[in-house]
């Protein structure tokens, strides 16, 4: 059989084309024709042996074909006209406000993408999501069947080339991972930091990993906000690899999301598996992806927040806590199989 996977995009580092190469993967193995298709514009070069062109995709009534929805692109047609028995896997659509005034273009897509969500549901054999909050999104909309899948996660690979970027001083290191983009907040984070770094430890440093393309306007905005604030020690680090992202992991002393909406984040169980402590804002997926372990946190101020660093980093029996429960939640993440819950998610189709 042919199981196909149609994407928006293909990229390094992005948690949906790591699932999409972790569901190829399992296809493989179970002995079936498994490929990729995207858009070529919106693959990383780095991939682009990797996948096929999403124009290559051609599909019969036999297949099944796969598609990852989040926003509204040119695999999205190709999804609807095939004549495969169709999946969408929902992994959340960011609210359009969010990108207003920073990108236009993109919340029009957004909004775009939300109008068109019952229709594209209605149109598919099956709808999975990669987390409860997710599925909970569809059933209001009146989806019905609704199947969850939790996003599923590889260890990050280990890096094997030195680590040529330097980091002088003994200081603590706060970590932020993801995209630089408007529903991250990171200028949440950036406040508390300040209250952290100029109230409490000026030997620290926080360090944010994320490309500044995905909003370029938003990033400018965080710099703008850098330079009122009179802050130093502040370091945008642009895009890394899954294996260069273990060097910073391992540079951390504490993980720290402040994004106000999540479909799951991945970046959070990471961090737990490099073995930093984690505090999240408890929105969205959010809870899910911690499933138990960390710190969540609600309506704290950038002052109390900047407090919470402080107590994570210098409380040694809290600091172990957090780290016994993030191991147990880790442990249970590798004991998944994931095979099975695809094969129970299957059994109408294959």
């Amino acid at each position: 059989m042919n199981i196909h996977q149609v994407m928006a995009g293909y990229a390094d580092g992005d948690a949906i084309s790591s699932l999409a190469v972790t569901l190829r993967r399992v296809f493989r193995q179970w002995g079936h024709t498994s490929e990729i298709f995207a858009d070529p514009a919106s693959v990383s070069p780095t991939l682009r042996g990797d996948c096929r062109p999403l124009a290559d995709y051609a599909g019969t009534p036999g297949d099944i074909c796969l598609h990852h929805y989040g926003i509204m692109s040119p695999a999205t047609d190709v999804f609807l006209a095939s004549p495969a028995r169709r999946i969408m896997i929902y992994h959340n659509i960011t609210p359009a406000a969010w990108y207003d005034g920073f990108d236009d273009a993109v919340a029009a897509r957004l909004r775009e993408a939300r109008g068109a969500l019952p229709r594209i549901a209605d149109a598919s054999d099956a709808v999975w999501t990669v987390s409860r909050f997710n599925a909970a999104e569809l059933e209001a909309d009146g989806c019905r069947g609704v199947q969850v899948f939790p996003l599923a996660y590889a260890p990050v690979p280990v890096d094997d080339q030195p680590f040529t970027r330097t980091f002088p001083g003994n200081l603590k290191n706060i970590l932020f991972v993801g995209r630089i983009a408007p529903n991250k907040r990171i200028e949440d984070l950036i406040q508390a930091f300040a209250w952290y770094h100029l109230g409490i430890n000026p030997f620290s440093r926080l360090i944010i990993v994320g490309s500044p393309w995905s909003c370029p306007r938003y990033y400018t905005m965080l710099r703008l906000l850098i330079g009122d604030l009179g802050l130093e020690n502040v370091c945008f680090e642009g895009f890394a690899s899954p294996a260069g992202l273990q060097a910073y992991y391992r540079l951390a002393d504490l993980f720290v999301c402040t994004s106000a909406h999540e479909g799951y984040c991945l970046p959070l169980v990471e961090a737990m598996d490099q073995g930093v402590p984690v505090i999240a804002r408890a929105e969205g997926g959010t809870p899910e992806a911690m499933d138990g372990a960390g710190v969540l946190y609600e309506d704290l101020s950038a002052a109390e927040l900047g407090v919470l660093f402080d107590r994570v980093l210098t409380d040694e029996p809290l600091r172990q806590e957090i780290l016994a429960s993030q191991r147990q939640r880790i442990q249970r993440a590798h004991s998944r199989d994931i095979e099975a819950e695809l094969r129970r998610l299957l059994a109408g189709l294959l």
